[in-house]
């Protein structure tokens, strides 16, 4: 039996078939998810081995290709680890994907002297222990496995070697749509081609908005701890008043909302339950498996990025892909994939009456996990082959038909940051590893977890596809929970605290503040991060603005009432429909940035309430706040936080965006000039770098 050490040590020697070399824990695949159970590994002093092949990421692929040229879709907050973000300047920004690669490679090269260079064939799960070979011939004996080996994806292959070159004035057909083909539609917009969207409908998601001169990332526009306050109360309210267009679209097709859902009803996104008795009770406020395509408002870019270094920005990585501004410009066209024809011999699409000839076609697939070969081998039961299922593992990690296996990386976020989820997936698996009695804990009722887990939030049908999709603020609390490392409210001593407890998103930094993952100057980080959005005063007085609208319109019935001019039972049903209602979360989002005014007007109403006993004081009241918010979004002061069209309609927004492309094609042709002085990759390798590898890292930008 060889110490881990040696192993380590002599990763470029082969081993003959009979030598197994012991190691407690054994990583397969060094990628940046694996990074913080490194870290707390070492800390500990824990045994471990990692094995990778060595062949480079997408990530590097992208590098050689010359098409690290985009940035993040989440925001730096949830894409580093705590660790690296507590010696950053925290503000508000998304990095460019030059920048991520780099971050990556500083932690892999910290980390690599116990990386052994080899390829997995096989996995054997026994009941205590795993046996994994490799190509070279080691065999390793691990008490745990970690397998982190990243997806499959025909679309990392377009991402490095789509030719963007000779896409000019074309017609490009495309059949699905994400953040990846979401870059590509930035990349060809600019060169006039004209783009038709084959698509079943997708969730638009604004990445930055200002409020007062304050920006906001998305994730911090998410209050995820509203929910245990109120699980109508979150879910009426993050949906920002979508319920009341979608009614709109339905009933009052007339009437003018500037609402990408309502003006382009071809993007509605269609989801469909799983049908079964747990959806006639209590679920998840945002079920798992939504697909979100985060986007640069064009507003917003405009504010950051229009000055002397327009082209530098875009050179670094910062696309505009507002796609709601290109749907309002017509620039890109949806078509229903139910309903189009394509022929791919005559290379056509066809709708109703309407039928293109395109020059390309655009296919995207859907993430597959990069697993090895695994096979589950029990005393007294046939071997059988692992198959891979994400609703059969607790929290995405542990798989119930494995043993010790832990699978980090598998889980995604719809909006928060894939490093986000990861961080909290490391110190799960490392306390499941390093603490043998929450090992047990876990294991004593592993089936029932996970059923209980997935009554909660599986309730769309979307099974094999987009199910391993999360709300990363209710994981990344649902896991602190488990691990007992969750901020209490029980703490709290102020109202920023309880600001911070209920409405600073939940990033993995935020439970990283003491406890035994403690991250020095994480909590100072936290309070710089809070006084430079103003305590987050724009959600508040959002939530606020909601509470005001329902709670004026119950005092309005009740009063009603009291006077006998409601019957009880007229009183009952009124109740309801207040309760309910759409109306009230519509008016609130579209006050956004100027609720505070709102709030102070309605608190007076009720004042003046309490003193005449008049309900006509809160209908006025209602009626009053709903004419000023219509109002102040005319005149601009307010800006609803996703896919509000009016700002996209101002005219210094299309001469923006006249110039952003003629800077955009400086930009890329200067990198395709440079690309072609380049040496290119063979054929050959081309194809060898995009095989299937079990040990291949991550792409973010999809």
């Amino acid at each position: 039996m060889h110490a881990t050490k040696d192993a380590a040590g002599s990763s470029d020697r082969a081993t003959s078939d009979d030598e197994i070399i012991s190691t407690q824990v054994l990583i397969i695949g060094f990628g940046f998810s694996a990074i913080p159970l490194i870290r707390e590994l070492e800390r500990d002093g824990i045994d471990y081995v990692v094995v990778s092949s060595g062949e480079g990421s997408i990530w590097d692929r992208l590098e050689r290709h010359g098409r690290l040229d985009f940035d993040m879709v989440s925001s730096m907050h949830t894409s580093l680890y705590s660790f690296e973000l507590v010696k950053r300047d925290t503000g508000d920004r998304y990095l460019p994907s030059k920048e991520y690669h780099a971050f990556i490679k500083e932690y892999l090269n910290q980390y690599s002297s116990k990386l052994v260079k080899d390829w997995v064939t096989s996995v054997e799960n026994r009941s205590s222990y795993s046996v994994v070979r490799t190509q070279s011939g080691r065999v390793f004996h691990a008490e745990h496995l970690v397998i982190s080996t990243a997806f499959r994806r025909i679309m990392n292959r377009l991402l490095n070697e789509f030719d963007y070159a000779s896409a000019k004035n074309k017609t490009i057909a495309i059949t699905a749509m994400g953040d990846s083909v979401n870059l590509m539609i930035s990349k060809l917009i600019p060169y006039d081609n004209r783009i038709v969207l084959i698509t079943n409908g997708f969730m638009l998601l604004d990445k930055l908005s200002f409020y007062d001169g304050t920006s906001y990332t998305l994730d911090q526009l998410e209050y995820h701890n509203i929910r245990r306050v109120s699980y109508l109360l979150y879910r009426k309210t993050i949906t920002t008043g979508l319920d009341f267009v979608l009614l709109c679209r339905k009933l009052f097709k007339l009437l003018s909302l500037n609402h990408v859902y309502f003006k382009h009803p071809l993007a509605i996104r269609g989801f469909k339950l799983d049908v079964g008795l747990k959806n006639f009770f209590r679920h998840s406020p945002v079920p798992n498996g939504i697909i979100a395509i985060k986007y640069w408002p064009i507003d917003s870019f405009q504010t950051l990025f229009d000055n002397d270094g327009l082209k530098q920005s875009i050179s670094d990585g910062y696309l505009l892909n507002d796609i709601a501004f290109f749907l309002e410009e017509g620039l890109v066209e949806l078509w229903p994939k139910a309903e189009t024809v394509i022929d791919r011999e005559q290379h056509t699409i066809r709708w109703k009456d309407k039928v293109i000839e395109y020059d390309r076609i655009v296919d995207a697939d859907y993430e597959v996990p990069n697993l090895p070969e695994i096979v589950v081998a029990r005393e007294g039961a046939p071997r059988r082959k692992y198959e891979y299922v994400y609703r059969n593992n607790f929290m995405g990690v542990i798989p119930k038909e494995l043993s010790n296996v832990y699978l980090i990386g598998y889980t995604r976020p719809t909006t928060g940051g894939l490093n986000n989820i990861a961080e909290m997936q490391c110190l799960f698996t490392h306390k499941m590893i390093a603490d043998p009695g929450f090992h047990r804990e876990i294991h004593e009722n592993l089936e029932r977890r996970i059923r209980r887990y997935n009554d909660y939030y599986h309730l769309l049908d979307t099974k094999g596809h987009s199910e391993h999709l999360v709300h990363y603020g209710f994981y990344t609390d649902d896991v602190a929970r488990l691990m007992k490392i969750n901020p209490r409210l029980s703490d709290c001593r102020s109202i920023r605290d309880l600001v911070i407890h209920y409405i600073f998103p939940n990033t993995a930094f935020k439970y990283r503040q003491s406890g035994p993952y403690k991250v020095e100057g994480v909590k100072e980080m936290m309070q710089r991060i809070y006084d430079d959005h103003k305590g987050f005063s724009v959600i508040v007085n959002y939530l606020l603005s909601y509470a005001l609208l329902q709670l004026t319109a119950y005092v309005a019935l009740i009063l009603a009432y009291s006077r006998q001019e409601l019957s009880g039972i007229a009183l009952a049903f009124l109740l309801i429909v207040v309760l309910l209602n759409p109306v009230t979360p519509f008016v609130a989002a579209n006050g956004f940035g100027r609720n505070s005014y709102l709030n102070a007007l309605m608190v007076a109403a009720l004042g003046l309430t309490a003193y005449y006993g008049s309900p006509l004081i809160p209908v006025a009241s209602l009626l009053v706040v709903s004419a000023l918010t219509y109002v102040f979004h005319r005149l601009g002061w307010t800006r609803a936080p996703f896919n509000d069209l009016r700002n996209k309609k101002r005219p210094k927004y299309k001469e923006f965006f006249k110039r952003y492309c003629q800077a955009f094609k400086e930009v890329f042709s200067e990198a395709q000039s440079a690309g072609r002085r380049r040496s290119v990759l063979s054929e050959d390798s081309l194809h060898v770098s995009e095989q299937a590898s079990p040990t291949a890292a991550h792409v973010v930008a999809s």
